[in-house]
């Protein structure tokens, strides 16, 4: 039987100037009807670029210098625009990594579906609102009727997900490109989404093209995958058998970077406490708006832990149970309601700004976005040396710790005088975590510093981090939705479910013998669990 897509010799061409010429070089794969092929590899590597291409949706710059690619027998680069046209979205549908930026925000959710019955003529009149109605039900959407009049907005990152997947199959396509479906989503959502997704493939007999860098999903869903490095496919076979026995060096070098759901040997943090909270509470809504009265939303309920010098407490959960409400509300980047947060004998919590500020440059965050966090008109420079000069310490002074700093944590002191966007994800990290320790501080509170990073990237940062603290001494707080990185970073757990903290202890007690339903949940949900057996 012949393949549903077959891809031969493909090379995509960059704009001159850059570092590489090509961004995929002599790529070939195949791809059967029902199989679920997973392309892994490094940001860079190439993984949506290959899936793009199917689609013939590539960015703007990148053009086809040779190669074929064929569907169904037909030759895409071949078919006129208006082909195209119809094969997308009927044949072939794609499910983004971002549903947030590829969901219209004015637009309800339910007539962004029916949208792409009528461009193509199927499905006329009431059957289209029927037809969303089904494929809501069928993707496991809360009561389809009420949620086919919300706005992408009103709805969880899940439920968006879902929307996307609803508007995949829409037209029951032959073949589905996902590109990173389940990066940004906790582990019981994305056990969820890959559950659907599989059921998609048993049921529809539908092909999946799944573009990951988690090595957890592919264990989980791959038949066959597909290893890129900087632009050519390294590595192809039975996912089994690559998993177990990888053949090329980089692909050893990825699997060794996964980190595994055992506690790593971590030195023993000091008797004194830094950082205490007691009863803090913080909750959004109530009151009326002009049109309704908002419903109150208790995001942090009577949370109480506390951390000591050289300590790292992990706070992990799903989205939505509390962990970034908690973590800002630290800093005082959101004002919590009741409770007590003790730092250096203040009550964070109770002091003025003005009597906060000398405090601060001791309690420092770094942010899950280093690219929104970082100002994209200013210098590494200034970014770093801001903070330090705002509390008074002289330019040259500032400027000669900011090269340390940016040495300590692995760029080279020309980083300085470039601007954000000329960085990698994982660079802007970096100095994301540099802008933090330019205040010397006692605290940094890490808000999913790792989730959008590549597993090779992000074993990086997570090394770096746990250099810096056994150096310094630090007290962190890691917020993280990835059990397996709490495990390489965490003294101590503390699970969120819901605003309360409902289990708290040694990682390694928790991870051996969680006590909590939702704990044993969150275990359970993690895909590719045999990756920690690995010697």
């Amino acid at each position: 039987m012949d393949p549903l897509v077959r891809v031969e010799n493909l090379t995509i061409r960059l704009p001159p100037g850059g570092d590489r010429a090509h961004a995929i070089e002599d790529v070939s794969f195949t791809v059967n009807e029902g199989e679920i092929v997973c392309v892994v590899g490094e940001s860079g590597s190439g993984k949506s670029v290959t899936a793009s291409a199917v689609l013939r949706l590539l960015p703007r710059g990148l053009a086809i210098a040779s190669g074929r690619i064929s569907f169904a027998g037909e030759d895409l680069l071949a078919a006129s625009a208006a082909r195209m046209r119809d094969l997308r979205g009927r044949e072939i549908s794609m499910i983004f990594q971002e549903p947030l930026s590829a969901l219209n925000p004015v637009m309800r959710v339910g007539n962004q579906v029916a949208e792409l019955m009528e461009a193509h003529g199927a499905y006329p009149g009431e059957a289209r609102r029927a037809r969303t109605l089904a494929l809501f039900d069928y993707v496991g959407l809360p009561e389809p009727v009420q949620l086919i009049e919300a706005y992408p907005f009103q709805i969880s990152g899940g439920q968006r997900q879902r929307v996307m997947i609803a508007m995949a199959l829409a037209l029951e396509p032959k073949l589905i490109l996902a590109d990173e479906p389940t990066t940004a989503l906790d582990v019981t959502t994305q056990k969820q989404i890959l559950e659907l997704l599989r059921k998609i493939r048993k049921e529809r007999g539908t092909a999946l093209l799944f573009v990951t860098h988690d090595f957890g999903v592919v264990a989980e869903m791959a038949d066959r995958l597909l290893v890129m490095e900087k632009g050519r496919l390294v590595e192809d076979g039975p996912a089994a058998q690559v998993l177990a026995a990888p053949r090329h060096p980089y692909t050893r070098s990825l699997i060794a970077a996964v980190p595994r759901l055992r506690p790593a040997a971590l030195p023993a943090p000091g008797d004194q406490v830094v950082l205490s909270v007691e009863g803090l509470q913080k909750t959004f809504g109530g009151g009326a708006s002009l049109l309704r009265r908002r419903r109150k939303v208790v995001a942090v309920k009577d949370v109480r832990f506390s951390v000591r010098r050289g300590e790292t407490l992990g706070i992990v959960g799903e989205s939505g149970s509390g962990k970034s409400t908690l973590a800002r509300c630290l800093v005082r980047l959101v004002e919590p309601e009741q409770g007590r947060i003790v730092f250096d004998g203040h009550d964070v919590r109770a002091i003025s700004r003005d009597e906060f500020r000398p405090l601060r440059r001791r309690l420092q965050m770094v942010f899950q976005d280093p690219f929104a966090s970082l100002n994209p008109r200013k210098r590494v420079r200034t970014i770093l040396t801001d903070g330090p000069r705002a509390h008074g310490t002289p330019a040259p002074d500032a400027q000669a710790r900011a090269a340390e700093l940016l040495s300590l944590v692995g760029l080279d002191a020309s980083a300085l005088d470039r601007f954000p966007h000329e960085f990698s994800g994982g660079q802007r990290q970096r100095i994301g975590i540099a802008r933090a320790l330019m205040m010397d501080p006692e605290v940094i509170v890490a808000d999913e510093p790792v989730s959008a990073l590549d597993v090779s990237v992000q074993a990086q940062v997570l090394e770096l981090l746990d250099g810096l603290q056994r150096r310094l001494r630090l007290a962190m707080v890691f917020i993280t939705h990835d059990l397996r990185v709490a495990a390489r970073l965490c003294h101590t757990l503390a699970v969120m479910h819901r605003g309360e903290i409902v289990e708290t202890g040694p990682a390694g007690d928790i991870f051996a013998a969680p006590q909590h339903p939702y704990t044993r949940q969150l275990l359970a949900a993690l895909p590719g669990r045999h990756l920690d057996e690995r010697p």
